[in-house]
């Protein structure tokens, strides 16, 4: 019962993805542009997000520790940095940042890669395939019934077809003001059969990790929803509610197609129509360029 989310807890949960998008949008739009300029390390930017999050209206916490995986250490699934790992930051491979916060209105967790300078063409497809990936699942339709197991495989498709894979489940459900993994859902092609409801929020991440080189990860939340009820029975599809763009200096257009694009220039726009009010200047004027068409 505790997974089925109201309409009240929906709403606000969507209001808290808001404040936690202000405040990653600041912290992208800081980090490259700074990047080779002024020091910075895995946990002094995790620090810094921190302090961005804090500037937000009812911010309680973080919803959990923040994983800073630069370079390599992104590779390391639950990574966590220590003054003796601690990486400097440098203008060139990727960042992964995987964060949440919890603030009166709900729950958020996101991760998010940041190419900081010039990537290598094995990068930009690997980024690129996480993408589609993840706008596959976020996009997808399906009937009353499916399961975690059932939609698992638009995510690992994109992989599969290169027999690539990442170990970890696909998504995971998130509670309201509470755990960030919260059950019975879980998106995986394994050992899972809860049918997924309205009201269930539930992540969408996949990911590629190289070891010795990089990671990579992208993950919103979405929210189930009823759809169209007709003679074939109750269709659901789901609602993004994570509002912070992908980074498209890593997006290679070539690898993706027509759909897979139109996907990416509509969650973009989306993005941009949430979070422009409470960005100016400078801010604002790169918001508008992360958000663009391709």
């Amino acid at each position: 019962m505790r997974s089925l989310k109201n309409k009240t807890e929906v709403d606000n949960t969507r209001n808290a993805h808001v404040k936690d998008a202000v405040a990653m949008c600041k912290f992208m739009y800081w980090l490259k542009t700074n990047v080779g300029k002024i020091p910075m390390t895995e946990i002094s930017v995790s620090d810094y997000l921190e302090e961005l999050r804090k500037e937000q209206e009812g911010f309680l916490d973080l919803s959990f520790d923040t994983i800073s995986g630069y370079a390599e250490h992104g590779a390391i699934v639950h990574y966590s940095a220590t003054a003796e790992t601690d990486k400097e930051i440098r203008p060139k491979s990727f960042l992964l940042v995987d964060s949440g916060g919890h603030y009166l209105e709900g729950t958020t967790d996101i991760t998010r890669t940041f190419a900081l300078g010039e990537v290598t063409q094995e990068m930009k497809d690997a980024f690129t395939r996480v993408a589609r990936a993840n706008l596959m699942l976020a996009n997808a339709r399906f009937i009353y019934g499916a399961t975690g197991n059932t939609l698992d495989v638009l995510c690992r498709m994109p992989f599969w077809e290169t027999n690539l894979d990442y170990r970890h489940g696909t998504g995971h459900g998130v509670g309201y003001v509470l755990n960030v993994h919260e059950g019975p859902q879980r998106i995986h092609w394994r050992n899972n059969n809860q049918t997924l409801e309205e009201g269930m929020i539930t992540t969408d991440e996949p990911g590629v990790y190289l070891e010795g080189k990089f990671g990579i990860r992208l993950e919103n939340e979405l929210v189930c929803h009823k759809g169209e009820k007709n003679e074939y029975g109750q269709f659901m599809y789901f609602e993004n509610i994570t509002y912070v763009p992908f980074d498209l200096d890593a997006i290679d257009k070539t690898l993706m197609n027509e759909t897979e694009v139109r996907y990416l220039n509509e969650y973009h726009k989306k993005v941009y129509e949430v979070v422009s009010p409470y960005l100016k200047g400078e801010e604002l004027e790169w918001l508008k360029n992360a958000c663009r068409s391709i």
